[in-house]
């Protein structure tokens, strides 16, 4: 026998050996299985074994891997359980651990398509009934799935909950309706009547008091900013009234300025179009309809770590991928149980898992995850069948046949659950 090989029988020994000290049935408490660590039962001068460690070929201690021991240790310290409850609780830990893990060559992929195939044909049924209802406006069943699956540019309704980080506002929910109502975004055509005279180069601009107070607008600021765009200040004729005098100015210039001055922003972040000031789950926090991440994370007033946005492509960007990937499951896994429809969290993930892969969010459609594979034949599969096998033909693709997909095409064994082992046999 080599010293490998002699290693490898020393490492297995140890190993079932502190298995058996600290399983359920011995008297060992579980805490002397946590200071009695893999690495104290074997020599340390032994440096295969100290390779494999390290490499996390000796992963599992009670047939855990060794952070969820750990995390097990720390929690049941932090509630103080005792010895024998500590036991019987890692018992069934271990239980649900065993149950919770997936054989080797099991076909995940396949199993997650059709775990969300099922329940999205019954939201595509169900949307039929609701016509014009308020669950297909808001964009909560099928349409909301596959706004997220096929990975879109812009959610069709963007929305945000906005959190709030001032304890002091927060506290004072006139303040915080008034801080509210300066999110939206207020153009100056929102709150003005534009009267024109262009025989005479006359413009009168009414200001629109009620707007104005509905939206919460500093009237000095919006005249300051009338004045300062058209580039002269206007004469007051009343109150709510400026006349402004075009001299020696062509009508399509006047015309073009007037333009410009309806859409120039007063006040507001860009995109935000109404607000509304709710409880969620027993906490105040802003809704609004429209989004704009990027702007409102960087305000004082707000807790910029909670606050999130339903357009997954914004997220991304802003946040970064891995926050794109958390978004999909949260936002996926949420219509779904808004619907009363129970999924595995495992699918999800596993789906977001494959958009998110390459470091930007791809769709399941041809122009997103389908048009990176490798096999011409899985491209095939899928859309445009003639087009991607003509375009691998000039090519000179070479179809591999490792995937599902060009096995089930040619007629072959998939690779997936027993066809997964090839099985040799010497003599």
């Amino acid at each position: 026998m080599t010293a490998t090989k002699e290693t490898k029988v020393k490492a297995k020994k140890a190993v079932k050996k502190l298995a058996t000290k600290g399983s359920a049935t011995e008297k060992t408490p579980v805490k002397k299985i946590k200071k009695t660590p893999v690495k104290r039962a074997i020599k340390k001068k032994d440096i295969e074994y100290e390779r494999m460690f390290m490499q996390g070929d000796l992963f599992e201690i009670e047939g855990m891997p060794k952070k969820v021991l750990d995390d097990f240790d720390t929690i049941t310290e932090e509630l103080n359980v005792k010895d024998k409850e500590k036991e019987k609780l890692l018992a069934l830990v271990k239980a649900r651990y065993e149950k919770s893990m997936v054989e080797p060559g099991e076909a995940v992929g396949i199993i997650t398509a059709q775990s969300l195939g099922e329940p999205g044909t019954q939201l595509t049924l169900r949307t039929k009934h609701y016509a014009g209802s308020a669950e297909v406006s808001v964009g909560s069943g099928i349409q909301r799935v596959e706004e997220i699956v096929d990975g879109r540019l812009k959610a069709k309704y963007p929305t945000m909950t906005i959190y709030i980080g001032d304890a002091e506002l927060i506290k004072d929910e006139k303040k915080l309706t008034a801080f509210a109502k300066t999110l939206i975004d207020v153009r100056i055509d929102d709150v003005i009547k534009i009267n024109e005279d262009l025989s005479k180069g006359k413009v009168t601009i009414e200001l629109v008091q009620d707007a104005i107070d509905s939206r919460n607008v500093n009237v000095e600021e919006l005249v300051a900013k009338i004045n300062k765009h058209i580039k002269f200040d206007g004469k007051k004729k009343d109150k709510n009234l400026l006349e402004f005098i075009f001299k020696n100015e062509s009508l399509l210039k006047i015309r073009r300025t007037l333009n410009k001055l309806r859409s120039t922003r007063i006040q507001g972040v860009r995109g935000i179009d109404k607000v509304i000031v709710t409880k969620e789950n027993n906490e105040t926090v802003i809704k609004t309809s429209g989004t704009n991440l990027k702007a409102v994370v960087k305000m004082p007033e707000i807790d910029g770590s909670r606050t999130t946005t339903n357009d997954i492509k914004e997220i991304s960007k802003v946040l970064g991928i891995e926050a794109g990937r958390m978004a999909i499951v949260n936002e996926l896994s949420g219509v779904l149980k808004d619907n009363g429809i129970a999924i595995d969290i495992r699918h999800i993930m596993l789906l977001a898992d494959s958009m998110c892969f390459d470091g930007e969010i791809r769709g399941i459609v041809r122009t997103g995850i389908t048009r990176g594979k490798a096999s011409p034949f899985a491209r095939a599969a899928f859309e445009e069948t003639v087009k991607h096998l003509l375009d691998a033909a000039f090519k000179g693709e070479v179809e591999t046949l490792e995937g599902v997909v060009e096995n089930i095409i040619v007629g072959q064994p998939i690779k997936v659950g027993t066809g997964r082992v090839s099985l040799v046999m010497k003599k």
